[in-house]
Formats: C-alpha cells, sequence, structure tokens
C-alpha cells in the first residue's frame, strides 16, 4: 500500500497548533533522533511552515509521500505519518523501491542541519508489509476501547483513525514530553489501517526480538497505524554487522496504554467454559499465574502456548522499559537495548530449562481429566474403524483367484491324477469323464474299488475332459443292454474355478433300479450350476451283477473275505475323489450334499447309514428311494444267489473273471429285473423277492433301522420324501384303454387291498379313478414306507409334492427331481409358484444345511407352495392294516 500512496496527490496539510517543537537530544550511540519530530513539523500551521520545509535534498519520491500525507489530513482526518528508521552505517539506507534516503553525512554535504535531515525521515510513510491491513474502524468507531493481546501471536487489535482525534496535552515546563493519554495519528488511507495476520508467517519464537542478522522478523513488524509496538528508536543497529537494518516504525513518543477490548474479549466467556486451564508458564515470573481464561495477567491471551506466552512477557518488559526511558530522551533507546539483552537471556534460558525437561515429566505434569480420556478413547475407535474399513474394502475387492479361460471357452484345472482341461456350455464349466477310480476290469472285477494312488493308472500331459463317457453296464426298462466295464469316472459342472470362494456341492446318484437306466433323469444342469452358485458331481458306479453280485465264490477270493455292494464302494472312492480334488474346481468339501433319485435313493440311505463314509459328505435328499434294506447274513444272501451260477455256467471264480461282459448280463434271473410298481398281488410273497444290497460285513455291517435306533447318524442331515404318484408307470396305465370307476374297484378288489376287505375304505379315501390308484399304489409301495423311516430318524425331514402336471393331470416319480434342476415345464402360474417353492427349498437346504425357519416341521405339502400341512391319515390307515411296510417297494 506503501507504493500506492506515492502515487497519490496532495492538498496542502493541516497542522495541531497545539503542539511544540521541542529540541531533538543529541544520540551518542548512532543517528541524532528526535523522540517527536511529528509534533514539531505539526508545531503551526501550514502558511507559518511554508518557509521551514526541507528543499534541497529531498527527493521525489519523499516529497510525493509528504503531499499524499498531507491529502490525508485534508480529507478531514488528522494522521501522523509514523517515520521510517534510517540505517545507522555511515553510507546511508536504501529503500524498498531503491531510492537513497538522506542520511546525516548528505545533511552535512549540503550545509543543512542534521534537524531538516531528520524531519524528512519523519514526514516519509512507511511502505505497508503484506498481510498487515486493517479494516477502517466502523466498528470502533467513537470508542475508546482498551488494546488487549489477540490470539497466539500476540496480534493487537487496532482502532480506525478517526479515533484519534483526541487532543495532546503539552509539554510541561521541564521540557518533558507530553503525557501518555495522546495518542499518534494514523496514516494511510482506507487500507493502512487494515491489518490482517499473515496465515503463512511463522510463529515468533521467544528469544526473537531482532534476528541474527539485526532484523526483526516479518510477523514482528509493526503496522505505522500500530502504536504499540516496542520497536526500537530510530538509527539503532547491530553492532556486530555492519547491515543495513530494515526501515521500522519509530514510536513517536511513550505513552500508557489504556486496556482495549479485543476479539477475543467476546469469545473468553463461552471458551473458558469449554476448555478448562490445563498448564502454568515455564519462564513465568510468577510460579502461581496460571494461564487460565479470564485472570491471565498483563493482557496476556488466555489458551496461549508457551512461545506465546515467552513473547507477550517479553513484549510487556521491553514497553514498560521504553515508557520509563521515555522521559529522558535518547536514553531510552540504551534502556531497550539492555532490556531487549535481559528479555533475549531470560528467554533462552526458559528455551534451555524447557529443552530439559523430559518427556515424561510434561506428560506426569499433564492433568488428564474424564473428558480427556473420553475423546482420546472416541479418537482411537475411529481409527480403528477407519482401518477396518479399509482393510475390509481393500480386501473384499481384490480379484478372484480363478483359472485362466483360454480361446474364451477351455479352461484348465489340477486333479491328483495330472492337469485336466473342461470346456464352457450354457455359462458354466463342464469336466466330463474324469477317472476317480482304478478302471474295474480283469482281476479288479468283482472287487471293492480302488482309488487312483499310482501313476501308471494316470495320463501324460492334460486329460481333455471335453466329452461324456460310456456309462456302466445297465439293462434298460424296455430290455437294451448297454455300458461298458471300464465306467469309474465322474463328470464335474461348476459355474467357475475359483480358489477363494468355495461353493456348495451337489452329488447326483441316479438310477431307476439297481438293474439299470442310470442316472435317469438326475443329469447335471449347466444352467442351474450358474444361476444357483452350486457345484454339480455325477459319478458313474457300477451297477446289476457287476455292482451287487455276492456269491460264495467271490467271497473265497478275496482277502478279507467278502462280497456285493462294489457299486456302494465305488461311491464311497468318487467321495473321497471329491474331497481331495473339487477344492480346484471351486467347491468346498466340507458342503457336499448326496442327492439320490429312486434307486439311487436307496443307495445314499445305506451309504448314510454306513461307518466307512464318515465326513465325507454333510447332508442327504432321497427322492422316492425304497425303505426296505437287506436284513439277512451273508451266507444266507450267497446260498439265494447260486442261482445264478447256473445261469451263467460257471463253478469257480477264474471263470466268471473269463466271461464277457454281455454273456454276465444275459445270465440275469428275470426275477432280479426291473418290476414296475402295482397294488400287492394276492399271491405275492414279501418275503422271496431278490435284494441286491447285503450285509456284507464292510459296507453294511448291520441294517440300517439298527443305526437309526442307535442313534449314530445323527451326524447327517436327511432330507427323504417322493411325490403323489410316484406308483405312475406306462405298463399300469396302458393296461386298460380308459380307467373307469368300475374298473378300479374291480382292479383294488383283486390284490390285497380287497382280500384284507379294505376296499370301500380305500376308495372312499383315494377315488375310482386312475389317479386315485397310482396315489394308493404310491402310499402303500414308497410314500408311507418312507414315513416310517423318518420317525426312526431325528435329523430328518419329510415332504411330498403334491402339485399336478401334465396332460394326466398327476405329479409323477420325476416331478420334483425335474423342477429342481429346471427341467421342468411349467404351464399355469400355480405350476410356476410350485417350481419356485421347491427349488428355493432344495437351494437353501444345500447352500445352509437346513430348511428355512418356518418349514422346520417334520412333514410338508409342496404343492404351490411348501407348507407343513402333510395330512398323514392314509398312512395310518395302512399301517393299521399291516399293508405298511410290509409291501414295501423292493428295488
Amino acid at each position: 500500500m506503501g507504493e500506492t500512496d506515492e502515487k497519490e496527490t496532495a492538498p496542502a496539510a493541516t497542522t495541531n497548533e497545539t503542539e511544540k517543537p521541542e529540541t531533538p537530544q543529541p544520540n551518542t550511540d548512532g543517528p541524532e533522533v528526535e523522540p517527536k519530530e511529528t509534533e514539531k513539523l505539526l508545531g503551526s500551521n501550514t502558511a507559518d511552515n511554508e518557509d521551514k520545509r526541507p528543499v534541497a535534498t529531498s527527493t521525489p519520491t519523499e516529497t510525493a509521500r509528504t503531499k499524499a500525507s498531507s491529502e490525508n489530513v485534508a480529507n478531514g482526518e488528522e494522521i501522523i505519518n509514523i517515520p521510517e528508521e534510517a540505517t545507522a552505517a555511515g553510507d546511508g539506507a536504501t529503500t524498498e523501491n531503491g531510492t537513497k534516503e538522506a542520511t546525516p553525512e548528505d545533511a552535512a554535504k549540503t550545509d543543512k542541519p542534521n534537524k531538516v535531515q531528520a524531519e524528512e525521515r519523519e514526514v516519509k510513510p512507511k511502505k505497508v508489509p503484506a498481510g498487515a491491513f486493517k479494516l477502517p474502524g466502523f466498528f470502533n468507531k467513537n470508542k475508546d476501547k482498551p488494546k488487549e493481546a489477540d490470539g497466539a501471536d500476540n496480534e493487537l487489535l487496532e482502532k480506525n483513525g478517526t479515533e484519534d482525534k483526541e487532543p495532546t496535552k503539552p509539554a510541561d515546563e521541564a521540557g518533558k514530553p507530553p503525557v501518555a493519554d495522546e495518542k499518534p495519528k494514523r496514516t494511510g488511507g482506507f487500507f493502512a489501517n487494515l491489518k490482517l495476520r499473515n496465515p503463512f508467517a511463522k510463529k515468533a519464537t521467544p528469544d526473537a526480538v531482532e534476528g541474527p542478522d539485526g532484523k526483526v522478523p516479518e510477523e514482528e513488524e509493526k503496522d505505522e497505524v500500530t502504536a504499540e509496538a516496542t520497536d526500537k528508536p530510530s538509527g539503532a543497529e547491530d553492532a556486530g554487522d555492519g547491515a543495513t537494518e530494515e526501515k521500522k516504525p519509530v514510536e513517536a513518543e511513550p505513552e500508557v496504554q489504556a486496556p482495549r477490548k479485543g476479539l477475543l474479549e467476546a469469545l473468553r466467556v463461552p471458551l473458558a467454559s469449554i476448555i478448562p486451564k490445563r498448564f502454568k508458564p515455564v519462564a513465568s515470573g510468577d510460579p502461581e499465574d496460571d494461564i487460565e481464561l479470564g485472570k491471565t495477567p498483563k493482557n496476556r491471551a488466555g489458551l496461549a502456548s508457551m512461545e506465546t506466552l515467552d513473547d507477550s512477557l517479553k513484549d510487556a518488559d521491553t514497553k514498560d522499559a521504553v515508557d520509563k526511558a521515555g522521559a529522558n530522551g535518547t536514553d531510552g533507546e540504551a534502556l531497550v537495548k539492555s532490556d531487549d539483552k535481559e528479555a533475549k537471556d531470560k528467554a533462552a534460558e526458559a528455551e534451555e530449562d524447557a529443552q530439559e525437561r523430559s518427556l515424561l515429566q510434561r506428560v506426569q505434569s499433564y492433568r488428564c481429566s474424564v473428558d480427556d480420556i473420553a475423546i482420546i478413547a472416541g479418537v482411537v475407535i475411529f481409527l480403528i474403524l477407519v482401518a477396518l474399513i479399509i482393510a475390509f474394502t481393500f480386501v473384499g475387492k481384490s480379484e478372484p483367484i480363478t483359472a485362466p479361460v483360454r480361446d474364451g471357452k477351455y479352461i484348465e484345472t489340477v486333479t491328483n491324477c495330472g492337469r485336466v482341461e473342461g470346456i464352457l456350455e450354457d455359462g458354466s464349466f463342464a469336466f466330463r469323464g474324469i477317472p476317480y477310480a482304478v478302471p474295474p476290469v480283469g482281476p479288479n472285477r468283482w472287487k471293492a474299488a480302488q482309488p487312483i494312488e499310482s501313476i501308471e493308472h494316470c495320463w501324460n500331459g492334460t486329460l481333455k475332459a471335453h466329452n461324456s463317457t460310456p456309462v456302466c453296464w445297465q439293462i434298460y426298462a424296455d430290455g437294451k443292454v448297454d455300458g461298458a466295464e471300464d465306467c469309474l469316472t465322474l463328470d464335474v459342472i461348476t459355474p467357475h474355478v475359483r480358489y477363494d470362494n468355495p461353493l456348495p456341492v451337489v452329488v447326483l446318484v441316479g438310477a431307476e433300479s439297481f438293474t439299470g437306466d442310470s442316472p435317469g433323469k438326475l443329469r447335471p444342469s449347466t444352467r442351474y450350476a450358474r444361476a444357483r452358485d452350486v457345484i454339480f458331481v455325477r459319478p458313474n458306479f457300477r451297477l446289476n451283477v457287476f455292482g451287487f453280485l455276492a456269491l460264495e465264490q467271490l467271497t473265497k477270493s478275496t482277502h478279507p473275505p467278502t462280497s456285493g455292494n462294489y457299486g456302494l464302494t465305488d461311491l464311497i472312492v468318487a467321495l473321497k475323489w471329491i474331497q481331495l480334488n473339487i477344492p480346484h474346481f471351486g467347491g468346498d468339501p466340507k458342503s457336499v450334499t448326496l442327492f439320490g433319485h429312486r434307486a439311487g435313493g436307496t443307495l445314499v440311505t445305506a451309504l448314510a447309514s454306513s461307518n466307512k463314509t464318515s465326513k465325507l459328505f454333510a447332508r442327504t435328499w432321497v427322492s422316492s428311494g425304497a425303505s426296505i434294506f437287506p436284513g439277512k447274513p451273508l451266507a444266507d444272501s450267497e446260498k439265494e444267489n447260486a442261482l445264478y451260477m447256473s445261469k451263467v455256467r460257471c463253478e469257480d471264480t477264474s471263470c466268471l473273471m473269463d466271461k464277457e461282459d454281455e454273456e454276465i448280463l444275459d445270465a440275469v434271473p428275470d426275477v432280479w429285473r426291473r418290476t414296475f410298481p402295482d397294488l400287492p398281488a394276492a399271491d405275492e410273497n414279501a418275503t422271496a423277492r431278490h435284494e441286491w444290497l447285503v450285509l456284507d460285513g464292510n459296507i453294511m455291517q448291520q441294517h440300517p433301522a439298527d443305526v437309526w435306533s442307535a442313534d449314530v447318524a445323527n451326524s447327517v442331515r436327511y432330507m427323504i420324501g417322493s411325490t403323489t404318484h410316484e406308483a405312475h408307470n406306462t405298463k399300469l396305465h396302458l393296461k386298460y384303454t380308459e380307467w373307469t370307476p368300475e374298473l378300479v374297484t374291480r382292479h383294488v378288489n383283486d390284490s390285497v387291498v380287497g382280500q384284507l376287505g379294505l376296499t370301500e375304505e380305500a376308495l372312499r379315501r383315494y377315488n375310482a379313478t386312475y389317479q386315485g390308484l397310482v396315489a394308493m399304489v404310491s402310499d402303500i409301495r414308497t410314500i408311507c414306507p418312507l414315513l416310517t423311516i423318518t420317525q426312526k430318524l431325528q435329523s430328518s425331514q419329510f415332504y411330498v409334492v403334491s402339485q399336478t402336471g401334465g396332460e394326466l393331470g398327476i405329479a409323477d416319480v420325476d416331478s420334483d427331481v425335474q423342477a429342481i434342476l429346471g427341467r421342468y415345464e411349467p404351464k399355469t402360474p400355480e405350476q410356476r409358484r410350485y417350481v419356485s417353492a421347491i427349488q428355493q427349498l432344495f437351494y437353501h437346504y444345500v447352500s445352509h444345511g437346513e430348511i428355512k425357519n418356518e418349514l422346520r416341521k417334520k412333514l410338508l405339502d409342496v404343492g404351490q407352495d411348501a407348507l407343513p400341512t402333510y395330512n398323514t391319515d392314509n398312512c395310518l390307515f395302512w399301517i393299521k392294516n399291516d399293508v405298511v411296510p410290509r409291501y414295501a417297494r423292493l428295488d
């Protein structure tokens, strides 16, 4: 703003007639400085002093500044220009704009007295440093506010220049300066009265009145509008270096500062109620002088740091010294120097004392309150929460560890026998035909399955698991024979091969009967693997005589001696392979569900009651399985199966080993083949039926019912169920062209039901229709026998699907598994709701190992929705009349 002031034009200046010039006092330490030159210049009016103005030695810049100062007076405000300091060196000082100022030597050359040079220095205004502006005092106008420290930097709040119109008191007879009520006038216009704190300036240190080079730090410079600062007298310099000192405003005269209200005064009361006192000053002279709001001595601001307190103490002491020495003329300058040096020494000692204090002493001296502890605890908890959020954010969003996809359709992973390559199908990856056991051929025929543990049964390179492999030998319902003996492979369908988020695994065990038709309808769905985030595994296993033939010749050729249940050993080895390898396909080995359908359901129930399957799976889902299991010893089963040796025309094991595959299948007796369910015939012998499963003493050491009653299998959960019309089959349906009520009644009378005299009651319960007849057969053969099993298993639930569909309006044996695997075609809104209900029931059970809370009842009826409303009256009727479980279906 000093540059702006230089460019202004000024009218004639007014003077204060009450002030009189006085003789300057000699200065022995440096250039002669008159403590009251301003009053000299303004001692008379403009007309009387025109001839006294300096002419020869003033520069153009100084003349412009004098004019600018006069302009401020002409505007109606009395403003006194506080002079800048002159250099103490002999070569003169240079202003900031490059203009060389007049020195005492220059004055000697021009034959002018030093008085004239001093006058020129006094009237020249100072440049206002950046960041040192003060707004005009429209808030303080015509108010006499006491000065007070403002903030931690000990800066002072100033008043507007319009307040400085108080008359000055004349000097007394002894030549002493005027009394201290007089306030210096201010110059500089509007922006000269503006003083703002520089936010980028460094905080003043306690021991810095002058810098090491003799300069006052920037934040210590005082504006010309400030009369409170304790600057050095004009002409003072550092004795050591000859450097030119920066220009500083010289206090016109010592004065007694009246207390002024600052901004902190208005904030002190609310702040004192929030922040209590904490520390005592380190370098304070009074040990009992607590820095507390409202009680701070010597106008020091509360809440100040130790360095600021030292500054305020030093400034106050220095100011007092200047006030006391002001009356003695130039002696005040020496006193200021002496006091400054003393203040420096005190500040240095205080700083050394503060540094000597250890960190532990400072911590111990701090008095901690409950509020402080609460604040610290809150900050710590907040930081911990932020760290946890950051950790979870970055860890949770890390890239999943997945196997790479080649050419957009091939993916590769590893097994215990080598690398395998799958292929992308419908959004999921299919690995088909992976060997999981030693091929059961040659000497391994009719031997328990053996896991692959030798490299000779593995493959070289990468196995291309793209295509299906042949199923095991079986006889279909229409009498066709198909399959292969080297068939112990499995298929894996996975939505993605990941290693950081394992998915639940569903093992599909499907077979229409023990003689064949496997896997039947229980085939994995690539679309549902992706949609439901599950992994499907379907193993092939031996069936018919290759999988369940128990003979005395075979028992003697094996150690330990046993035979039969070879198909169960295949499934056990497949489960072990899953435990070992499924993590490489993205599966969770601890979340394996065995899903069995029809004869496969019977095998699943048998596996769940075996002591050889511990920890190989977690839960089971049995759909339309059989409830009759072998109860005869192995020796009895071997005698009953001796018929087969006569059919195949062999007498020893070597003969059996040499027979071709088809010859072995052709020798199967007709009574061992698949039978279609119907009402029990009057001449049916329930005890003479062929049993494929045997108590071999190895896999099945005791009857499953005995295992259930011993509560051994409670570690495995069971979900057992069927459909309302499970017994529907083509043979029964085509027996008559149309099933009239008369034909239905006659068919019931010809069965065991009519023989027991239960026809009328049975038809009343089921109706004389084909649908009623199929429901009656289903209850007698499958549903009610399965219900008796669940009554013995505490960890089981029972369901029956009653939602009908198709042309016949029945719920056939495949209604539940087709809907679960997404192959059910709903045509009505009720059927769509049914598909959604059965899928939610199944996949929630697979993922969580339990049924939803609202459905945790023993019996469920799955129609449009899954409801715990199944009626057991019909089953109780058949159980009461000894029809169930005597005539239960036997696979």
